[in-house]
């Protein structure tokens, strides 16, 4: 599913800016975008994992959006969406029983399904303004499930605190507006729908990533990006912002930066050669 991700993207930027001109007719944006976008989500809820198959929507629904789909239509999707959400989950036992724990209307013993989310509480309360140290936490020794990964970003809290998890926020604001500057300032549609999918698919996945271990969320196990352990979903996420990066150089004055820079980095070079002559 991690790779399907950047698939999709680069799949989505081809076709909707191949039917640029005619995606104000559904049937041009049901066939095939519609079709094989939602074929590939299917696919991951199959394998019952909800959590990567609402990151593909949000992929989806950026690309479409850049592209220039009418409004009213994200509407309709939306309230299907919902309605398609809401069945997965009342007829998922394991679902249903986070849904309701933190509505605060499900299970209240402790050490049962809020277990993982009141550690990882724990954990950022306990690292304050400044935190406990780099490589002093309690909660990844046994105490919280899945501290390498899914709240990973607990661990950083108690570690690194509230600055910590400040300055994680950041870069992840950061790596935002150099995406959404390739959106806005790229003159090839193919490059500002892909980049527009790639951008949904890591802030979002970020943005739930961290509201389920604030507690804004119930418990949805998707890494976040960039941060969590974890081998093809680190691959597929730099892959993906490679192809950002690639499409960033063809941006207009792109290539003009580029040149001055090497210049300068080659005179700098010439310069601490003559002096350790």
């Amino acid at each position: 599913s991690e790779f399907l991700k950047l698939a999709l993207a680069l799949w989505l930027g081809l076709v909707l800016a191949r039917k640029a001109r005619l995606l104000d007719q559904w049937q041009h944006v049901l066939v095939p975008g519609l079709l094989v976008s939602g074929a590939a989500v299917g696919l991951v809820v199959l394998g019952h994992d909800l959590g990567t198959a609402l990151v593909m929507v949000a992929l989806v629904g950026g690309a479409m959006f850049v592209a220039g789909l009418p409004m009213r239509w994200f509407g309709a999707a939306a309230v299907l969406g919902a309605g398609a959400v809401a069945f997965l989950v009342v007829f998922s036992d394991n679902r249903m029983a986070r849904v309701l724990t933190f509505l605060g209307i499900g299970e209240s013993d402790p050490s049962g399904v809020g277990f993982q989310s009141q550690h990882g509480l724990f954990g950022l309360g306990t690292g304050g303004l400044s935190g406990v140290g780099l490589g002093a936490s309690r909660e990844k020794w046994s105490y919280l499930p899945e501290a390498h990964n899914d709240f990973i970003f607990a661990i950083l809290g108690e570690e690194l605190g509230l600055a910590g998890t400040l300055l994680v926020l950041a870069l992840f604001a950061a790596l935002a507006v150099g995406m959404f500057r390739v959106v806005r300032r790229h003159p090839d549609p193919f490059a500002k729908i892909t980049c527009a999918g790639i951008a949904s698919w890591i802030l979002f996945q970020a943005l739930v990533n961290i509201g389920v271990v604030i507690g804004l969320m119930p418990v949805i196990g998707v890494p976040l990006p960039l941060v969590s352990a974890g081998g093809s979903a680190m691959i597929s996420t730099l892959l993906a912002l490679g192809v950002v990066m690639a499409f960033a150089r063809t941006e207009p004055g792109a290539q003009q930066v580029l040149q001055a820079r090497r210049g300068a980095v080659r005179r700098s070079l010439a310069v601490v050669g003559r002096r350790r002559g």
